[in-house]
């Protein structure tokens, strides 16, 4: 009897020991202050998944999404999983993980714009309005795609020229995510550059967990994870009391803005079967 329990004993510590995975998540930018609430989702996933795991943060730096994106593909050891846009190809290419990371947050788009140019955007009544405007956005970022789809004039360049490039008038706005606009504007505090207070963008859009096309045990496990924290109230509950969604709402008062929804004329049939209870609404 002794000897069958030890060996069940040794059984359950191997299966136990076989969950366990590491994750390696590279980080755009290398900015944990700003993507901080992103963290806490890869690790509410882990926490709520089966097995004991790791989560080790990669600075990727000053290296572009497709730079990153490419390490991904080929297995690299620097990183073995990775959020970003979403965006078909990368569907195609990676396991993507079903579950919007911040609930479209993402897809809800304001504009950073030189403190000289607030009467510019408080003419902006129609969407025609604000089309007449030119935008920057990133190289390679969907929603550069997503914004010229929409009729707009889109400037590209890598994320740090886009700053120096608002700041020097070479567009009128800086299109970024609600939820980053507010950590990003105390970065560059006292540089001339502002929030637009009046305006909104918006679109079914959102950042995504990647993973190796083989990598199918992580990506089991970040699904698993994700679900069970839905389940259990835990995604809801680590969203609303987040100090950057909180800090966001407090300040940027998304229920309050003249919001233009546009169309993403992008997303998989996939994407759009996401249920509604996974995306925000203000």
């Amino acid at each position: 009897m002794a000897t069958r329990i030890f060996f069940l004993f040794i059984f359950v510590m191997l299966c136990n020991r076989s969950a366990a995975a590491d994750f390696k998540l590279g980080l755009l930018h290398g900015d944990a202050e700003i993507f901080s609430y992103e963290i806490s989702v890869v690790q509410l996933a882990l926490n709520y998944a089966p097995g004991e795991h790791t989560l080790e943060v990669v600075s990727m730096g000053d290296a572009t999404q497709e730079r990153i994106l490419n390490l991904l593909h080929r297995r690299s050891d620097i990183l073995n999983v990775f959020f970003t846009g979403y965006s078909r190809n990368r569907e195609e290419r990676f396991l993507q993980v079903d579950v919007p990371m911040t609930r479209g947050l993402l897809g809800h788009r304001v504009f950073m714009i030189r403190e000289d140019q607030v009467e510019k955007f408080s003419k902006v009544s129609t969407l025609k309005d604000l089309q007449t405007l030119t935008i920057g956005s990133g190289v390679n970022w969907p929603d550069t795609d997503i914004l010229r789809s929409a009729g707009f004039t889109v400037i590209e360049s890598t994320y740090a020229s886009l700053w120096l490039m608002l700041k020097r008038g070479r567009f009128d706005g800086f299109n970024r995510g609600v939820h980053e606009a507010v950590i990003e504007l105390g970065e560059h505090a006292g540089e001339g550059v502002m929030i637009e207070p009046r305006l909104m963008v918006a679109y079914k859009f959102d950042y995504f967990l990647y993973l190796g096309k083989d990598d199918v045990e992580r990506y089991r496990i970040l699904t698993l994870g994700l679900r069970r924290a839905y389940e259990h109230g835990a995604f809801m509950k680590n969203f609303d009391s987040h100090p950057a969604i909180k800090e966001m709402i407090a300040a940027l008062h998304p229920e309050r803005r003249k919001t233009f929804y546009v169309d993403n004329p992008y997303l998989s049939d996939k994407v759009r079967a996401i249920p509604d209870s996974y995306w925000h609404k203000f």
